[in-house]
């Protein structure tokens, strides 16, 4: 069951969290990174210097708040192929559209011992860079929206550039914020000047839909809708223009819809009604199963999600499925017992005809043979008779 009436935490306050020397790597003596780089290769302790790369970040954890200063130990080689290194690879600031949230988000700083403008930072400064940053960091955490009934959160155009000026703070060039994007359009002010943008069908589509749906406006719902840049007198054609909060907007929307009752997707509550769906449901039966579920769902006081005729429709396939797939076992079952019987009753019938060859035999009857093999004494009598009309035959 969705339980889309709960209330969903806020994201935590932020809290700077200082690095120590104990968690931090020595910094790559640049010196030993020129005389490699400049020796071609022939001055090896430079080596490891020379390929340190950008590996410092900062790091924001969304569900506890704390952001701090990190480097990574660059003197360790890493496996391509293996993505265990801290920060997480998914968490990196690299916006292509706005839907999801990572827990652990992290920018890298633009710091290099060949890069001017910002050689690597001291832990000294990278501390203090944490803290100049911070308040961009508590506007994207405060700014995050909650998706109803779930524990995920949501972006907002707030929340986003944030990030962005964050991103733009760790450049070589340190630009300073620019603040709310305007491409940037939370879904509920393009709702507010595009009412026609909301469909009925969002009420009482399932998680899995309500996705599909605010990956779709997030991506495409600007431009598809030219009514909302024109309310908001922004371009829809700038740099990442976009519709930003979808998912907890359709979530919300889908909550407010169902006025506190509990949500629960037409398939499970259908597969917990089985006398309204069977296999040998007839297709007006089936054309009036929307209704009848609809009905009893409502007097439940469930808000039933997704289009239950296809979902009735689907449910009737698969038990009709269920029952041709135990046809199938059955049957190749019943081919099996069936050649082990012919098998079975071949060899009893040779045994028998080899008993009935022996010399001396009264004293094995047919009827003790019946026994054995578990016929009649009829039944075995009646195959000893075309041997004994052979044996009369050779006798005349």
């Amino acid at each position: 069951m969705t339980k889309t009436q709960e209330t969903v935490a806020m994201p935590p306050q932020l809290t700077v969290r200082e690095t120590t020397p104990d968690q931090a790597p020595p910094m790559p003596d640049a010196e030993k990174a020129r005389r490699y780089l400049d020796s071609e290769g022939r001055y090896a302790e430079g080596s490891i210097h020379a390929s340190a790369g950008h590996y410092q970040k900062l790091v924001l954890h969304v569900r506890t708040g704390e952001f701090y200063f990190h480097c990574s130990d660059w003197s360790v080689r890493r496996n391509p192929n293996k993505d265990d290194h801290f920060p997480p690879s998914e968490g990196v600031w690299s916006p292509f559209h706005w839907l999801r949230v990572a827990d652990i988000l992290h920018w890298t700083i633009d710091s290099h011992h060949n890069v001017a403008e910002r050689p690597f930072l001291t832990l000294e400064e990278g501390n203090e860079f944490a803290r100049q940053v911070a308040p961009l960091a508590d506007a994207l955490l405060r700014n995050l929206q909650p998706v109803p009934g779930t524990n995920a959160y949501d972006w907002s155009a707030e929340a986003a550039s944030a990030g962005m000026d964050i991103q733009a703070a760790c450049t070589r060039h340190q630009h300073p914020p620019k603040g709310r994007r305007p491409e940037l359009v939370n879904m509920a002010e393009a709702v507010s000047v595009f009412p026609e943008l909301v469909r009925d069908s969002w009420a009482t589509l399932d998680d899995m839909q309500l996705d599909e749906e605010a990956e779709h406006l997030n991506r495409c719902g600007l431009h598809h809708n030219p009514a909302i840049a024109e309310g908001l007198g922004i371009d829809p054609d700038a740099h990442r223009a976009s519709l930003v909060g979808t998912r907890a907007w359709l979530y919300e929307h889908r909550r407010k819809a169902a006025a506190g009752r509990p949500t629960l997707s037409a398939a499970v509550w259908l597969a917990t009604h089985p006398a309204l769906i069977t296999a040998d449901t007839t297709d007006a039966e089936l054309e009036a199963v929307p209704e009848k579920a609809s009905a009893a769902a409502d007097a439940q006081g469930i808000v039933l999600l997704d289009n239950t005729k296809y979902v009735a429709h689907d449910r009737r396939t698969q038990l009709r499925k269920e029952v041709l797939d135990e046809l199938a076992t059955y049957g190749e079952a019943r081919a099996a017992a069936e050649a082990e019987v012919k098998s079975h009753r071949a060899a009893v019938y040779a045994r028998l005809y080899r008993a009935f060859a022996w010399e001396a035999r009264p004293e094995i009857t047919d009827t003790d043979l019946g026994k054995l093999a578990h016929m009649s004494r009829q039944a075995v009598s009646k195959l000893r008779e075309p041997l004994d009309k052979d044996e009369e035959t050779v006798d005349a």
